[in-house]
């Protein structure tokens, strides 16, 4: 039985259907297939993955981006970025890897940081005469932020199948995506200075304050949403809807630059891209339910246990395992697919399931900048107006960095761990 339901699996992917329905009709096959079960269960388990309050975060941020995006705030955004970072080398990939770390904080999506950045950023610093593919790389691995620093779609989705607290898996995405972050600052830094790129004029602290002036709404965001989840104020949830009102706010009121007439378009899209989401949570619970009920998580660990117990070495299969996993399949159908499997494999050898998350989710998000069929890259490409395999030469040095972080989070739990343990206790 559970090879078929395996093996039907892997045959409708390969006919091309998307992996949401794959996951309910692989599902189905099982369903029925076995007596003691009825499609009633299929139905009840699906509504039931889709029924969890957190969820509503994943929709609300979505519409929060869109209307940031609308409203005129990424702009505001780059620039302000550009004021700082600008007069130093390498200084326009610095700002647009400072850009991408504050609306990492505000939108909670690789491929969204990627489009909203690299549409400003990428065209200037070719004007200004950087490596095209240089250029692209950066924002395209600095886009990965996106759903590390809080707020994050991929913790919001971990949080909810594994049953771990979002605020605290919030929390524990500080460190690892300020790290990548400054690591990828350092890279930057070193390759201006070998190359000799060109350098923007220093910007007087008058044009700094005033471009601050400009940011603030948008630097404030993630104020909001971080304070207002660590004060008590309200729930992750309850703060994705407080940042779309705000958005929508400024957008209207202070930017001026969101037309009511533009709000059905804005909903209609922030809408289609939740359902795609929504409907991949819904057709992968029962999914779940079925790996759960076959004990293959039971099954796996035992396989483990005949290489080895020790979680140094099982947290780097689980790394090889989820970097095959990411290449072909995006962020959330992969956590879909492997949390079940891997969340009961860490709570058996004591594993930390904050940790553990982080590295499962900060794992996957490398998976879309990944060649040949990473999303990030895909985006990148359209704006940049390049071949994906001039993108793929110049991706590795920044992708190497990103690996480097995700084995010292691996390894170094205290970096996931400590702001959870510090604010939550």
């Amino acid at each position: 039985m559970l090879t078929v339901f395996a093996i039907s699996f892997v045959v409708i992917l390969g006919l091309g259907v998307p992996i949401s329905i794959g996951l309910g009709a692989s599902a189905m096959v099982y369903v029925l297939m076995q007596e003691d079960l009825s499609l009633t269960m299929l139905i009840q388990t699906t509504f039931g993955g889709m029924s969890s309050f957190p969820l509503l975060a994943i929709p609300l941020f979505m519409l929060s981006g869109n209307l940031m995006n609308e409203g005129g705030l990424t702009k505001d955004l780059v620039r302000f970025a550009k004021l700082v970072m600008g007069h130093i080398s390498g200084g326009l990939g610095l700002a647009t890897i400072l850009a991408s770390a504050i609306f990492a904080a505000i939108s909670g999506s690789a491929v969204a940081t990627a489009v909203a950045i690299g549409m400003v950023m990428i065209p200037a610093m070719k004007e200004a005469g950087y490596d095209e593919e240089v250029g692209a790389a950066v924002t395209a691995t600095a886009s990965c932020m996106g759903p590390i620093i809080p707020p994050s779609i991929p913790f919001i989705m971990y949080g909810v199948i594994a049953n771990v607290s979002i605020g605290a898996l919030f929390l524990g995405g500080v460190i690892p995506g300020l790290m990548l972050g400054a690591f990828l600052a350092i890279y930057m830094y070193l390759v201006a200075k070998k190359r000799n790129y060109p350098r923007e004029p220093q910007a007087s602290l008058k044009e700094v304050a005033l471009g601050a002036w400009q940011a603030l709404p948008a630097l404030l965001m993630p104020v909001i949403i971080m304070g207002g989840i660590l004060g008590g104020a309200f729930t992750p949830t309850e703060a994705a809807g407080v940042v779309a009102v705000y958005a929508l706010l400024v957008g209207v009121f202070f930017y001026r630059k969101i037309h009511w007439r533009r709000l059905p378009d804005i909903l209609l899209n922030s809408g289609l891209e939740s359902a795609m989401v929504m409907l991949l949570l819904g057709l992968s619970e029962p999914f779940s339910w079925i790996i759960a009920s076959e004990e293959i998580p039971q099954l796996i660990i035992n396989a483990i246990g005949t290489i080895s117990t020790s979680p140094i070495i099982v947290l780097f299969l689980i790394n090889i395992l989820l970097i095959l996993v990411g290449i072909p399949l995006e962020t959330a159908p992969a956590i879909t697919i492997v949390t079940p499997v891997i969340a009961p494999i860490a709570a058996q050898l004591g594993i930390d399931p904050i940790h553990l998350g982080i590295v499962v989710c900060f794992n996957l998000v490398l998976g879309l900048i990944t060649p040949p069929v990473g999303a990030v890259l895909f985006s990148i490409c359209s704006i940049a107006d390049m071949r994906l395999e001039k993108l793929a030469k110049g991706i590795w040095p920044p992708f190497f960095i990103s690996l480097l972080v995700l084995g010292l989070i691996t390894y170094i739990p205290s970096l996931t761990t400590y702001l959870p343990h510090l604010i939550m206790k």
